[in-house]
């Protein structure tokens, strides 16, 4: 654990020893062996928003306090981290009790929200489908992302390989999205889950949670960028995002309506920019 500015302190580190050795049987060069293998953990969680029964989810049993808050907000029943006044996590129980203040946010329409099974949210009814979507009442907490960031393409191909050097878990089991969030100094946050959606949801959760402001930095997303990914980074705020992974026809569009410098193929010492190019210098 380090301290990363004036911020909470937060792991930027892959959490490679997250995970569990279990026996398997290995196939290779014409037989079979018997030896153990590293596996990512996963739990099962119940979540309750004042003693209501919330949804039924899993994720990685780490940074679930991020998860959930991140999950709220992004659905629009928060808006201010004074709003949560508890996040309780029972890993063993597989419980999580969340007492939150609604009253500032009652008049506010909801966002529909559909909880993934790996512990994610998926947003709709935010943004016009098709065209990309016009700010409008559906996109309400929603506002185009501005900044004055630049970066160098050397920059943009020396943060990937950083995440592709420092994701550890994932090349020891194959089995985590990351989302990283640097600035000019380096590693802000660092958050992996079994999940694509959950990775980001805790990085979101994190920002709101401890106030960060994430309109000079930019996201390292490991998983591919649909129109869902792009939504989310609106609401952060954040002005770019660079993947390994591929973008879709409606993130692009979203991406350039909403000013936000998508980055996607980015391997090595090749990316492609799909959106707000102006960035990258």
């Amino acid at each position: 654990m380090i301290r990363s500015r004036s911020f909470a302190l937060v792991d930027t580190e892959s959490k490679v020893s997250a995970c569990t050795h279990m026996p398997i049987v290995r196939y290779e060069d014409a037989r079979f062996s018997k030896r153990d293998d590293s596996v990512i953990q996963e739990a099962e969680l119940t979540v309750f928003v004042n003693g209501a029964r919330q949804c039924d989810t899993t994720c990685s049993p780490w940074d679930v306090r991020e998860l959930v808050a991140g999950n709220l907000f992004l659905a629009g029943v928060v808006t201010d981290p004074e709003q949560v006044s508890a996040i309780d996590v029972d890993l063993d129980s597989g419980a999580v009790s969340v007492r939150v203040d609604v009253a500032g946010a009652s008049r506010r329409r909801r966002r529909h929200v559909e909880t993934l099974r790996d512990g994610g949210v998926v947003i709709s009814g935010v943004f016009e489908r098709g065209d990309g979507g016009d700010p409008s009442c559906d996109a309400e907490g929603f506002l185009p992302v501005e900044s004055d960031l630049t970066l160098q393409a050397a920059q943009v191909v020396e943060r990937m390989a950083l995440l592709e050097d420092r994701s550890l878990l994932f090349r020891r089991t194959g089995g985590v999205h990351s989302a990283v969030l640097v600035d000019q100094c380096g590693v802000v946050a660092w958050f992996e889950d079994i999940g694509r959606h959950s990775a980001l949801d805790k990085l979101v959760g994190w920002c709101f949670l401890n106030g960060v402001d994430a309109s000079d930095k930019m996201l390292l997303f490991s998983g591919r960028v649909p129109r869902e990914i792009i939504v989310k980074v609106i609401r952060l705020g954040c002005p770019v995002v660079a993947s390994p992974g591929a973008p879709t026809s409606l993130s692009m569009r979203l991406a350039q309506r909403w000013g936000v410098t998508l980055v996607g193929f980015a391997k090595r010492d090749v990316f492609n920019v799909y959106a707000h190019p102006e960035r990258i210098v």
